[in-house]
Parts: C-alpha cells; structure tokens; sequence
C-alpha cells in the first residue's frame, strides 16, 4: 500500500510540473517576426503568418507578425535587436552587417529551387532603347531607396557601363518594384530597375529587358543574439525540414524551400556596396 501511496503521489507531481510547463509556455511572450513593408502590410501579415503559426508549433512559443513602418525602420530594428525574427531583403543584411555588426542567421529563401535571384533594367518593349548606353539623357526610376534589385543592384549595373546619375534627364524612387514596372509601361519613366519576378509578371503586358545582374543571394530570417541556442537550432531545423507548400508558397508563389545561410553567401552584394560607397565619396 505504501508502495502504492508513493506512486499516486509521484504521478501527480510529474502533472504538476506538466501543467506549470505548459502554462509557462502559453503565458511566456510571444516572439515576434518583422517583415519590411515591401507590400501592404495586411497582405504581408497575411503570406507570413503560416509560417510563424508553423515554427510556432515547432519552437513551443507563440510567434506573431508585425510589419514595419519603412525600410529605414526595418534596418534600424534589427540592428538595435529590437525583434526577436525578422525577415530582411539582402541589401538591408548588408547595410546592417556593415553599421551594427553580425546577426544570427537562420535560413534563407529557396525560389525555384535556386538561392539566388536577378535584378533588371528594363523599358518598354515598343522603345527605341536598346542597351544601358541609350539611357543617357533619359528618365529613369528606382523603387525604395534601400531595396537591393529596385535600386543598389541596378545602380551599380548602370555604374559599371558609365551611367552615373547626373547623366539621367531625371530619376525618381517610386517606392515599389510594382510602382517603378507600371511607371515605365505608363510611359513617365523610359526605364527603371526591377527585382526578375516583377519583370516576368510584366513582361506579356509590354515590357522589355535591357540588361540581367549577376546573381544575388535570396532574402533571408535573421534572430536577436540572445535567443537561447535551443530555441536557435529548433528554428533553423525547422525552417530546413519546411515542404509545406502552403506554407511556402504563402511567403511568394515561387518558393520551394528555406536553406541554410551564411555571411559568405552576399559577398556580390558586399563589393556592389564598397564600390558605390567608394564612388559617392568621392
């Protein structure tokens, strides 16, 4: 009997401490996941939120998604470790890698099946433009002034083939990858810089392609550095098993999967970005 006895009572403390865990789980803050406004963000909270509802299930912790005001805030967020996740364009890494120093890497986008995106110059397929050259004199359009395909890539293309920004007629930041696309099929730009999804969904409506980068390592999830390991290893685990394509296809209709990452992975970027820092120094 006392046997007996020792064994309800140790079953029941092995409960308790089953139910204070799991309340210590559900009461514990939730993490949360910032993604930079590359488009309303209702919508973007909308794509993000399977996948934070999926690593939530994994990590044992509520994640929630929040949109940030600007790219400027964005970079300006995660470098001061004011998130616990956040989702980054490449140039925006770069930038904070460069001003606020290394982050903790997580994984990032697999688009059909390459890690690896292009940005593009294009204009309107009925113009009588033809290579960068043509450009001098003309108008041309940039989306956010942070963003890696809709201006820093672009830039430096126009760069290497002797298209400095004073040779334009005028320029303008248009905000979006979309913007800049129906700003030169509506004729106020004779040409702009666009990441190459935008260009192919635009191509059958009267785009043409001037000129291809070379290639540049996907977006990417970074964590805060404290985030304890454990949870650090569950998420990029998580993140590689990832073939839910539901999940994945939410983010954009093109991704397969979500790889690993390291900093070695955008050094194009790094030199794109030493180079015109160089040039606008002097």
């Amino acid at each position: 009997m006392k046997a007996k006895k020792i064994l309800i009572e140790f079953m029941v403390l092995c409960q308790t401490i089953s139910l204070f865990f799991a309340f210590t789980a559900t009461a514990a803050e939730p993490l949360t996941l910032w993604v930079h406004p590359y488009l309303p963000a209702t919508e973007l909270i909308k794509r993000f939120s399977p996948l934070a509802d999926y690593l939530s299930q994994k990590c044992g912790q509520a994640i929630v998604v929040k949109v940030s005001e600007s790219y400027k805030s964005h970079i300006e967020r995660v470098g001061e470790e004011r998130m616990d996740l956040a989702y980054l364009g490449p140039a925006s890494y770069v930038k904070i890698f460069n001003t606020y120093g290394e982050k903790t890497l997580l994984a990032r986008l697999e688009v059909n099946g390459s890690p690896f995106f292009y940005g593009m110059i294009i204009t309107r397929h009925d113009s009588s433009i033809n290579t960068l050259t043509d450009l001098k004199g003309k108008t041309f359009a940039f989306g956010d002034p942070n963003s890696t395909m809709s201006h820093l890539v672009p830039l430096h293309m126009l760069q290497e083939a002797g298209i400095t920004i004073d040779t334009f007629n005028k320029t303008a930041f248009l905000g979006s990858h979309n913007d800049v696309a129906l700003g030169v099929l509506g004729g106020y730009y004779d040409a702009g810089g666009v990441k190459e999804g935008v260009y192919y969904n635009y191509r059958e409506r009267g785009l043409k392609l001037l000129d291809t980068s070379s290639p540049v390592s996907e977006h990417l999830f970074v964590a805060r550095k404290d985030i304890p390991q454990s949870t650090i290893y569950i998420l990029r685990q998580a993140m590689f098993q990832l073939k839910d394509e539901k999940i994945l296809s939410s983010i954009k209709s093109s991704v397969t999967g979500l790889v690993p990452v390291k900093n070695e992975d955008y050094e194009y970027l790094f030199s794109v970005m030493r180079q015109l820092n160089s040039l606008s120094a002097e």
